[in-house]
């Protein structure tokens, strides 16, 4: 699985003096995100099957493929819960 460095670049947030600034975050970044947490959870299911049907006797590959899955939409949805936390907060403001 990989570290947060490639969804959020290391310096985005706070970038070093006398570097270009900071943008906001990039359009289609979700979306990106959400394609490549849908292709890790298919095939992982992929994988899962081709041990059921026999196609594949390697057992640590596809147990690696589900624990990846499994950690990658376990982050999607604290990703989520913490969005949805945001606006709530936003909506509480009082103006």
């Amino acid at each position: 699985m990989q570290g947060l460095e490639g969804v959020f670049p290391v310096g985005a947030a706070f970038p070093i003096q006398g570097s270009e600034p900071a943008t906001a975050v990039q359009p289609g970044l979700f979306m990106h995100e959400l394609d490549k947490l849908n292709h890790t959870v298919t095939s992982s299911e992929a994988l899962l099957q081709d041990l059921a049907a026999g196609k594949t006797d390697n057992i640590h590959h596809v147990m690696l493929a589900l624990e990846d899955a499994k950690l990658t939409l376990q982050m999607a949805l604290q990703v989520r819960n913490k969005v949805v936390e945001g606006y709530q907060e936003i909506l509480r403001m009082q103006i």
